[in-house]
């Protein structure tokens, strides 16, 4: 009897870590249909409108022409693709005249209740958040709203664009609607829909107490833009643990996953890659005067931060 008792356990401990693969597989593959789909929306939306989403806008209009930031919560570029993901219903929903949460407009009770219901759409299945987190300003106890969690964020820039006042820095495929930028076009990806990023997978859980802009939980709504809760950037590393001392802009804004080596990218052709953590990036930040460090060819500008920019005009090579 001891003898059955200790081949069946010998098995198991042999099987156990072949289903765990298996079951991983799966979340990944969920993951990376996931992002085609998101892919598939956002070129359905630039043949509607012209352009792709713009990063957040505040309130107005999604296509373009919106209005002036004036405070509250934001709406992200995951809103404004809901109607293409067959999700029009829940688009049509919203009232988007009004933030997506502010104590001065009763009207964004209603965005702000729409958005805490749960789209597996914009879930990694490797994702271990709860759905819907609680995420707000700690100093501003009204802020705070239960939100629909993303894995998914939006390529805004090769670099940090965190207090930046230099709109150049956003050289990306998302813009906020901040400084007169505006959305993005197709024939505004000069280096190519191949080698350019349009969105990634981010974990906001990845580090232990991190948190958003001071906000009461680590976690994104895939409707909140505020404060770029909805965009990364190229300047840290993929599965950085990094926190720099600007601790508004650390891991908050880096691509994470919960797959192990990397995490998936959707380019702006539609297909989606997974990148290794190990691919070659640079810790050069902006500077003004050569962003894309092209006096020395680009040696100091990595590929993961080439990946970011739809128009340094550098090679990429394999990645």
């Amino acid at each position: 009897m001891l003898v059955v008792i200790a081949i069946i356990a010998i098995l198991i401990a042999l099987l156990l870590p072949a289903v765990q693969q298996a079951r991983e597989a799966a979340r990944k593959t969920q993951c990376k249909n996931n992002l085609k789909q998101i892919g598939l929306a956002m070129h359905n939306y630039e043949g509607t409108y012209g352009c792709f989403p713009i990063g957040h806008f505040y309130r107005g209009h999604f296509d373009g022409s919106l209005t002036d930031q004036d405070g509250g919560t934001a709406f992200g570029w995951s809103y404004s693709i809901l109607p293409f993901i067959e999700q029009d219903n829940l688009f049509k929903q919203f009232d988007s005249r009004f933030p997506l949460a502010n104590t001065s407009f009763p009207q964004s009770d209603q965005n702000a209740k729409l958005a805490s219901q749960d789209l597996p759409a914009f879930r990694c299945p490797s994702d271990t958040r709860p759905a819907v987190l609680n995420t707000g300003a700690a100093g501003n106890p009204g802020s705070i709203r239960p939100q629909a969690t993303t894995s998914y964020k939006g390529a805004c820039s090769s670099f940090s664009t965190i207090g930046a006042t230099n709109i150049n820095r956003s050289n990306g495929l998302f813009n906020r609607d901040t400084n007169g930028l505006q959305p993005i076009r197709i024939r505004d990806i000069t280096d190519g829909t191949t080698n350019t990023v349009m969105a990634g997978e981010q974990d906001d859980t990845a580090w232990a107490g991190a948190r958003l802009y001071g906000g009461v939980n680590a976690g994104s709504g895939y409707a909140n833009g505020n404060s770029n809760r909805l965009l990364i950037h190229g300047e840290f590393a993929i599965n950085s643990k990094a926190w720099p001392t600007d601790t508004s802009n650390g891991p908050a804004r880096t691509a994470s996953s919960r797959h192990t080596g990397g995490a998936h990218f959707l380019l702006c052709d539609g297909s989606v890659r997974f990148i290794s953590e190990n691919i070659q990036h640079t810790t050069r930040v902006w500077q003004a005067a050569d962003p894309f460090d092209s006096a020395n060819g680009g040696a100091n500008y990595g590929i993961y931060q080439r990946l970011f920019s739809r128009a340094d005009e550098h090679v990429i090579g394999e990645f």
